[in-house]
């Protein structure tokens, strides 16, 4: 197998790993609930205690894999902590245990994400990232789509079953890290590891895309998170296939944005595609306020899947273009603030959800996504990446 191949199979498999494991959980959330005796807010807790740390340890799984280890080594190391996550979590006994669990997850997924990334500016030239990326988007849209799918169906067996299939995907990625070719750095000093972090958060450029990333995952994920604490109890009371259902279907629209934006980003230009995506992702929010939303909830969904895989393609395409000596670190340091979104987005707007319900949560995403598109066309104004 050639090394491009390889690097393009990890790539896929680990932009299908951490959505399908991380949206999995989605439609357990009752189950959780009930099998632990706990509250809306620590389940909720489950999908920050897998985010926080994935974000966060991103920046120096980046810088790992620039200055010292290489990219391979992060990888398998990665793979290894989050099978054994997946692992605990399966024959948690207390919720204690199980908030650990995903914690270990979050921890192992943080160093494989921005390094496979980082491996296709490494072994890909710049007319094909932009297509491979449409790629890496309909990867993480198919992991996004069949994740809700495959857990509600496994909760009408035993919800468990879930963390046992996200152990396979750790042993499969494992297994397949092993093939890759090396590529980065190694025998740099540890002082240039601080050095190297504040070069790729001095470009504004790399603050700008990471603030992008992080409101196009906070609006998707606080909007799906408190849907499912809306939507699976009464008045409303779907059962969670049904829910499951609704964001597979979801889910097909962003597949299809995937490769539709990785052709465009090539063609028209990374800032042009995003510009694009977003404008229409912020309509499609304010579309929820607007409209009887429960009634035309799937055909929402579809839209907000679609707008987020169309606006998120050409962004990751300037993660690995922006600094290519420091290409690790600056992916890195894109997908921690990306991610950090993701973490967030179930506890920040709860306080909001208590209080005033589900249109607070759709006015704050509202409000948020706008100002990251009036950031990002300010700072690209005179960059035409």
């Amino acid at each position: 197998m050639s090394a491009q191949l390889t690097v393009l199979l990890v790539f896929i498999i680990a932009s299908f790993n951490g959505p399908f494991g991380g949206n999995m959980v989605l439609p357990l959330f009752r189950n959780i609930q009930e099998s632990f005796q706990t509250t809306k807010l620590v389940v909720n807790l489950t999908v920050t205690l897998y985010m926080i740390p994935f974000s966060i340890l991103q920046i120096f799984s980046g810088v790992m894999s620039d200055l010292f280890y290489g990219r391979k080594r992060v990888v398998i190391t990665g793979s290894l902590l989050y099978t054994l996550g997946s692992l605990i979590a399966f024959y948690s006994e207390n919720i204690l245990a199980f908030l650990f669990s995903r914690a270990l997850q979050g921890i192992g997924s943080a160093f494989i994400v921005p390094i496979t990334m980082a491996m296709i500016g490494d072994f890909f030239g710049p007319e094909k990232r932009g297509k491979i990326m449409g790629l890496g988007a309909l990867a993480t849209t198919l992991g996004a789509t069949l994740g809700p799918l495959v857990g509600g169906y496994v909760s009408l067996i035993n919800w468990r079953l879930s963390f046992a299939l996200m152990a396979l995907f750790g042993v499969f990625i494992l297994v397949t890290s092993l093939l890759m070719p090396e590529k980065g750095r190694e025998g740099t000093t540890f002082s240039n590891l601080w050095v190297t972090i504040s070069t790729g958060l001095s470009d504004p450029r790399v603050l700008s895309i990471g603030f992008l990333g992080m409101m196009i995952f906070f609006t998707r994920m606080s909007i799906f998170t408190f849907l499912s604490n809306t939507v699976l109890y009464p008045p409303y009371n779907l059962p969670s296939y049904l829910w499951g259902s609704y964001l597979f279907f979801a889910g097909l629209g962003g597949m299809v944005a995937g490769v539709l934006a990785g052709f465009l980003t090539d063609v028209l230009g990374r800032k042009r595609v995003a510009v694009i995506g977003f404008t229409f992702l912020v309509m499609a929010i304010l579309s929820y306020m607007l409209l009887n939303w429960f009634m035309i909830l799937p055909i929402l969904l579809v839209l907000q899947a679609f707008l987020s895989t169309f606006a998120m393609t050409p962004l990751n395409t300037l993660a690995v273009e922006i600094n290519p000596r420091l290409r690790g670190t600056v992916s890195a340091l894109y997908g921690s603030m990306r991610f950090l979104g993701y973490a967030l987005a179930p506890v920040v707007p709860y306080p909001l959800y208590a209080i005033y319900g589900i249109y607070a949560v759709f006015a704050l995403d509202f409000v948020l996504a706008f100002i990251g598109l009036i950031i990002f066309s300010l700072v690209f104004k005179e960059n035409s990446l």
